[in-house]
Parts: C-alpha cells; structure tokens; sequence
C-alpha cells in the first residue's frame, strides 16, 4: 500500500492503525507543511520543497496549457515518486482511492499487466476549486480504464454514467464495522439527557459547514439544547462561529471538542442524541455523495437530522425511521424537528434505537465489504 504524503498527525494515526497487520504502507512524504524549524534544509525538507514547487510550477503551466500530462503534475506533489513506489511491487489489483493517484495506478497495472480500480470517494471535479479542470481530464483519460470503479452513493453511480460513460459503478457505502462500537450500549439502555446533545463532526470546523443553520433553528431554545462540536478549529474559525452562535443567542449552548482517532470517534459518541448532517445541496460532490457522517451516527445509536440532499435521502429512505430530512437553510423545518424530539423523549429513543438497528442489519462494513469482494472476484 503507498500513499502521498500529508501531515504528520495522519501519518501517526496511520500508524496506529497499521499496528498488528503483516502488511506495510509506503509514504511518498512530500506534502508535508507542519515541518519543525530544526529539520528546515534537510533533505527530507528539500524533497519536499521541491516536490510542492514542482506541482507549483505545473499548476502554473496547465493554466495556460490543457495537457493531460500537466494536469495530472499540477494535482499531485508527488506523482513520480507515487508511480514508482506503485510499480514496485507485483499485485494482481491495483486500486486508487483519489483521482490525483489514479495515474499512478495506472502505471502499476500497466506494469504488472494487472487490473485496475477506481474507489471514487469524492467528485472532485465538482468542487469549484482551482484544481477541478485538472481532475476532470484525469477522470476523462482514465476512468474508461478502470476495469471496475466503485462510489458511495446511487445517485454518484448516475452521475458517472451520465457524465463519463463508464459502466454502472459498484456502490460501496462509506460505513463502519461493528468492532468499533464495541461496549456500546443500545440507545434503550442509556440515561436522558435533560437538555437535547446534538452533535456534529469533521476534520476541520468552519463557517461553510451549514452549522449556521442549527444555530438560528435553536435561538430561544438554549435552556433545551446543547450543541457540540468535534474537530480541529483555529482561532479565527473558534471566534467566528461563537459570533454567529452569540447573534442566535446560543453561545452558551456551543461546546468545542478536539478531533479525536478514527478509532475512538463512534465510541466517543455515546453521550449525544443527535446527530447532524449538514450538506449543502448547491455543492454536487457533497450533495450526490453520502458522507461518513451519516453512517457514524447510525452505528452510534444517535438520531439523524440530515439536510435534503439526494445522496442523505438516498441513505435515510432506507431506514427511514432513524433520522429526518429538513431541506437545507429551511431553519423552521430544523427546528420543528428538533423541538419535536425536545418534547418526546419516547419518540427521540425510538428514533435512536432505529438508526442503532439499521447500522446493524444493513450500514455496516461486516455486511457492505461482500459487495467489494465480489467486485474482486469478478476481475479474476
């Protein structure tokens, strides 16, 4: 397994998580930005400095030439190095897990005469940000390629068909296995909380996140709710959101928590009732796609509030006794739900109990990874 570089905090965790296993994983470490100043001139750093300015320096050029050749430079530090940490060893399936990677995995199967996949987690030719184009040429040379492809949602599964010509993908929801809320009690078996935890997490806390919305549909209910938030959050980003939390009159109510390992994070759920899945409809990747968030708190037992997008209806349709749907900045519609569950304790643990029953017969990775393995034993 081989792997860009990022920073150094996800390499530990990588670690962690690699502990055990007979199997290694390769990183290329050129991505790196959190280097101290006493390795500054070292040659790890002037691998580094010279990876990102040689994508730089392509990201520059493609803007004036639309090669596929720059384009895949321009998304990837360090794409040689990929390719050739890839192409070192023999494998019978070689699969990308991003875009910016799938050319290296190209080259492997090339290689090793091998077959190729494609898990796309992201749209990332969708986002709107500077690198879009340079990933729609990369999905354009390489996703016919691709000897199965896979995605997280039905509706993405459309969307390549529709856009890219490729034969229907294999959906692979983006859910957890069962060991890891392992200890767990059921819903049924926890204390009431006297005031409504609601609960939202990601990587990073900002403002585009669509937290505004709970925090406009929970004004005059601050003596009813609480609202936690789980993720690494800077300064600017910590003082912004508690303005806009103060203009609702709930910055009493908001409460910061540090991002915690992947291992940890459906466990550390336990304390909360809701859990909220705040996508916003205008931005395709997340829109079409399921993100993790939802599955995370099925498996925690926790109740869902999901913005209206097709990708979450996709997911609540199937359990559609575990959580609501309110369209999104519809704050009325959040907030009526939420008072609803305020009101009812009874219906709220019903609620809880539903998405705890789904994540078990049905949004788990003991029951999900069949459909990955009989991918695999189609290639064969």
């Amino acid at each position: 397994m081989v792997s860009a570089g990022s920073g150094r905090a996800f390499a530990a965790a990588d670690s962690r998580l690699l502990a055990g296993h007979t199997w290694k994983l390769q990183r290329t470490d050129s991505a790196r930005a959190d280097w101290s100043p006493s390795e500054l001139g070292r040659l790890e750093w002037l691998r580094s400095v010279f990876a990102r300015g040689r994508r730089r320096l392509a990201h520059e050029v493609f803007s004036v030439v639309k090669t596929p050749r720059l384009a895949e430079y321009s998304c990837c530090a360090s794409l040689p190095e990929l390719r050739r940490l890839a192409s070192a060893q023999p494998a019978d399936v070689f699969i990308a897990h991003t875009q910016p990677a799938l050319p290296a995995a190209v080259a492997a199967a090339k290689r090793w005469k091998a077959k190729l996949g494609f898990d796309c987690e992201d749209l990332l030719s969708e986002t709107g940000d500077e690198f879009s184009e340079a990933i729609r040429l990369i999905e354009r040379r390489y996703f016919k390629a691709c000897d199965y492809i896979s995605v997280t949602s039905q509706q993405m599964a459309d969307y390549l068909i529709a856009n890219s010509g490729v034969a229907r993908p294999v959906v692979l929801y983006n859910v957890f296995p069962l060991a890891l809320a392992e200890g767990m009690p059921a819903p049924v078996s926890r204390p009431v909380h006297s005031r409504l935890r609601l609960h939202w997490f990601s990587q990073t806390l900002g403002l585009d996140r669509g937290l505004q919305d709970v925090f406009a549909a929970c004004s005059g209910l601050s003596d009813a709710v609480e609202i936690h938030l789980r993720g690494q959050v800077s300064d600017a980003h910590r003082t912004a959101l508690l303005q806009e939390a103060a203009k609702c009159g709930v910055a009493s109510c908001l409460h910061f928590h540090p991002r915690v390992d992947h291992d940890e994070l459906i466990r550390s759920m336990a304390e909360y009732d809701v859990g909220l899945a705040l996508e916003r409809a205008e931005h395709r990747n997340y829109s079409l796609t399921i993100t993790n968030k939802v599955f995370a708190y099925m498996l925690a037992g926790l109740a869902i509030v999901a913005t209206d997008t097709p990708g979450q209806r996709e997911a609540i349709s199937q359990a559609p006794d575990a959580g609501a749907l309110y369209p999104a900045s519809v704050v009325t519609a959040l907030r009526q739900i939420l008072e609803g569950w305020i009101k009812d304790r009874e219906k709220l643990r019903r609620v809880q109990q539903a998405a705890w029953d789904a994540a078990r017969t049905r949004f788990c990775w003991d029951i999900e990874q069949e459909k990955f393995l009989e991918a695999l034993n189609r290639l064969s």
